[in-house]
């Protein structure tokens, strides 16, 4: 309860910030075909601590979220940590002139929502919740021929839980399927099937289940979880950096729409998952995934754990654990609610003095002395 008040007070911290900073732009700086925005000036505008950890890391935090961010010298410039928790950018920070910098895309449709969910659009209420157990009918899904698991027995399994969960609390649910079965054989038509199901029942959030496989045949040791989102226009998927093949899409999914509230919903999943569950943390990542990508509302997609390793497949194939896994979740859709709730006008009159009270006290963007790899303030040319 009180890391719940702390985040509330964040959230109204925040928006009392960017509404006396005012709506002047951060300066672009084009590195490249990306537009980046400078961190120091991402602090300022969002009224965040700056601190320098030795020259291979920037620290930016406040009352609410501690920010870590990679700088020169590390070796994966895409992947930086929000409380604890890996979060994978859409695009590689870079430094230029002893500056580090997001790109805009970032700043706007990955951290903004973080940070300050308050200067996003209206978030939408949520009555009615989409669970989407994936694969079934003659789609098995990763399968696990040693301990003979297959996954679409256990995401559906977990989504029946979850919706029993849901109920319970109030929620009207629908579910993409209550037994084996799917849309269609070919997944690129069962897939965006499922979203557009979703959407006639007018779903105000969309989860879907899944379980995950290593990236060969051979590989029986990745373990964890992972939560996906769609990209934003132009950025590409996690994975493909990896292969070298920019998979950046043009023109605007319908998912994106939504992509703040759903960005704030994979972090609140993510955390329960982690803190619950136990499991590696793997990070949030972008991929176009079709079940995604005609939505009408926010949503996600879960890899709840590698059925493929032994020891975490083990953990599946217990009905305790898959139980375990639907409370997670239920508790993950919780945190998105009670944060969007706090966002509403008048929602959180209760807590308006203290956070009155205290924005005096919070500087717009102090910075500790630059390490040796961070230069003072320039403009690259």
């Amino acid at each position: 309860m009180a890391r719940a008040a702390l985040r509330l007070l964040g959230f109204l911290l925040g928006a009392a910030l960017l509404r006396a900073a005012g709506p002047t732009p951060i300066a672009n700086v084009r590195i490249g075909r990306v537009e980046y925005v400078r961190a120091t000036d991402v602090a300022a505008r969002l009224g965040l601590k700056v601190r320098y950890e030795g020259a291979k890391r920037l620290l930016l935090s406040d009352g609410a979220h501690h920010l870590e961010v990679p700088a020169p010298g590390a070796t994966d410039l895409k992947e930086i940590s929000l409380d604890g928790l890996k979060i994978f950018l859409g695009d590689p920070t870079v430094v230029r002139a002893g500056q580090l910098y997001f790109s805009r895309i970032d700043f706007e449709h990955r951290l903004l929502p973080l940070l300050r969910p308050a200067a996003s659009p209206p978030p939408p209420s949520v009555h009615v919740i989409a669970i989407d157990p994936g694969h079934g009918g003659s789609d098995n899904g990763t399968q696990n021929p040693r301990l003979h698991l297959m996954e679409k027995t256990f995401t559906l399994d977990v989504g029946l839980r979850l919706r029993k969960l849901l109920e319970a609390q109030g929620y009207q649910v629908v579910m993409t399927r209550t037994n084996d079965s799917r849309f269609a054989n070919d997944p690129k038509v069962d897939l965006p099937l499922r979203a557009e199901f979703a959407n006639t029942k007018h779903a105000d959030l969309f989860l879907s289940i899944h379980f995950n496989a290593g990236g060969t045949a051979s590989d029986v040791s990745s373990h964890g979880t992972e939560v996906y989102t769609f990209p934003p226009e132009h950025q590409r998927a996690t994975a493909s950096w990896g292969s070298g093949v920019d998979d950046g899409e043009l023109g605007l999914a319908s998912v994106v729409r939504f992509n703040a509230w759903s960005v704030l919903f994979a972090h609140a999943m993510h955390e329960e998952l982690h803190r619950r569950l136990g499991t590696e943390d793997r990070g949030e990542r972008l991929r176009h995934l079709g079940v995604l990508r005609p939505l009408n509302c926010p949503g996600i997609l879960v890899e709840s754990a590698f059925l493929t390793n032994d020891a975490e497949g083990r953990r599946v194939a217990t009905p305790a654990f898959r139980q375990e896994m639907a409370e997670a979740m239920l508790a993950g859709i919780h945190a998105y609610v009670a944060a969007i709730d706090s966002l509403r006008p008048g929602a959180a009159h209760g807590m308006a003095p203290a956070a009155a009270h205290l924005l005096p006290a919070v500087p717009a963007a102090p910075e500790s002395a630059p390490p040796k790899g961070f230069q003072p303030p320039r403009r690259p040319s």
